[in-house]
């Protein structure tokens, strides 16, 4: 703005905030306002609330989204313990049991979780093991044969008499692995002994050449009895 032959500190559009527009509300002023003014007086006063208004929605409905989206129903849960399975190789095995059984991803999932380390953390393993089990929530148990030993002593496993059919148990004989039951005194009971698991070798997807056996045994808390022969049947066809 220039009065006679010098120039004002303010700029051309300092006149929105003349005396003009004292005493009228905002909503008055931008009715009051034409043209590049009305522009200026809703850039310098409200666009950036309305971009801020934006964000902070989009935010609070991303994180609506993701916490009240429906969560994948876990459909089969394989806890691998003691063992090292490199990404590739899990991410391998999930995928194509998932074909093989043909599941819709966005209802539900199939699940190999190695993070069961008894060698290093046995407690905390055990904890977890122990507790997943307990609310049913593990289908199969993947491990060495000594690890295997040891749970199904203590009841961690149920006896494949109560999943398998009898043609699939028949079929299945030479691959058991056996165990008896301890009692209360820590003793194991007499006559207890039954086929808890199925040992894993000439599968192609489990680790081949590992220092001793690896065995496959079914949670004692797992109902499902269907998809353990699905996954008994994708392992050996």
């Amino acid at each position: 703005m220039q009065i006679g032959n010098k120039r004002t500190a303010l700029k051309d559009n300092a006149a929105l905030y003349t005396h003009e527009t004292d005493g009228l509300t905002d909503k008055e002023i931008m009715k009051s306002l034409k043209g590049r003014k009305k522009w200026i007086q809703f850039r310098d006063y409200y666009l950036m609330k309305i971009i801020a208004i934006m964000a902070v929605l989009a935010f609070v409905g991303s994180l609506l989204y993701t916490v009240l989206k429906p969560k994948p129903k876990t459909i089969f849960y394989a806890a691998v313990c003691d063992m090292t399975v490199d990404l590739e190789n899990r991410d391998l095995i999930e995928k194509d049991f998932q074909e093989y059984v043909g599941i819709d991803k966005e209802k539900e999932e199939i699940l190999f979780d190695n993070a069961y380390y008894f060698e290093t953390d046995e407690v905390s393993s055990q904890q977890k093991l122990a507790v997943y089990t307990a609310v049913g929530q593990i289908s199969v148990a993947i491990m060495p044969e000594s690890r295997f030993k040891q749970l199904a002593e203590n009841s961690f496993f149920k006896p494949l008499s109560e999943v398998l059919s009898t043609e699939d148990y028949l079929k299945l004989t030479k691959r058991f692995a056996m165990s008896g039951i301890r009692g209360d005194n820590g003793e194991i009971i007499p006559d207890s002994e039954k086929a808890y698991g199925i040992y894993a070798d000439g599968c192609r997807y489990i680790v081949q050449g590992y220092k001793e056996p690896i065995v496959i045994a079914v949670s004692a808390g797992w109902e499902d009895n269907k998809i353990i022969t699905d996954f008994i049947e994708f392992l050996f066809k």
